[in-house]
């Protein structure tokens, strides 16, 4: 992709918002743009990572392993920033695995370059301090979650699908109905998937929840809220 293209997807994202379009042309000329295949590892616990990450199309999904069971910490959609964001000069400085889930484009700055552009663009650290924050409260919502029993993990999760989809900055996806699989859900909420299906089951049972089967994905609406 040509600067002019990476320039457009840059000026898309809140982050980049308001940015001189010859200053974003400038800024897409440090970036190296890569497209990424699904199941592709963008980094991993135990390599050394320098890059922040600018998700422009797809889906990354960052998650630890513990004994073989996958624990996603965070699905990120387009216009997420992720990577080295504590610019530690220490490269093995993250603790989790960035996985492509859905087939990817990706803007990657060197931690250097990207301390220059802040540097230039204070506004564009206090955006950056911003979406990190609404990040750690979605974190601590789902720890809180842990406090819930399943059927009500369920719906907490369905929920905070739904509003990362609204605050998508990408018009498309807004509204678009969230599909996940059993297995998907138990590593969100760290259920077992056996548990998730009884849930899922009761729930639907109970009419809080609908499923339609779709490609193996099982599409969710919880109806006393909202269509996920």
């Amino acid at each position: 992709m040509n600067t002019s293209e990476k320039s457009w997807y840059l000026k898309q994202i809140n982050l980049f918002k308001g940015i001189p379009p010859k200053e974003i042309m400038a800024i897409a000329q440090q970036t190296v743009e890569k497209n990424c295949n699904k199941k592709e590892l963008l980094y991993t616990p135990f390599e050394k990572q320098d890059s922040i990450c600018v998700l422009k199309k797809g889906e990354v999904t960052l998650y630890h392993s513990h004994h073989g069971k996958k624990i996603i910490i965070d699905v990120l959609k387009p216009g997420s920033v992720f990577g080295n964001l504590n610019f530690s000069d220490n490269k093995n400085n993250q603790d989790h695995f960035a996985e492509v889930t859905q087939k990817a484009s990706i803007c990657f700055f060197s931690s250097s370059d990207f301390k220059k552009i802040v540097k230039a663009k204070p506004e564009i650290m206090m955006r950056l301090i911003t979406a990190m924050s609404d990040r750690l409260n979605d974190y601590e919502q789902r720890i809180k979650s842990n406090l819930f029993d399943a059927k009500e993990k369920i719906i907490h999760h369905l929920e905070l699908i739904h509003s990362k989809n609204k605050k998508n900055i990408f018009n498309k996806l807004r509204g678009k109905t969230a599909k996940i699989t059993h297995e998907k859900l138990a590593q969100h909420t760290g259920l077992s998937r056996e548990t998730v299906t009884r849930a899922i089951t009761a729930l639907k049972k109970e009419g809080k929840i609908t499923t339609a089967n779709e490609n193996n994905n099982i599409e969710l609406f919880n109806k006393d809220t909202h269509k996920v």
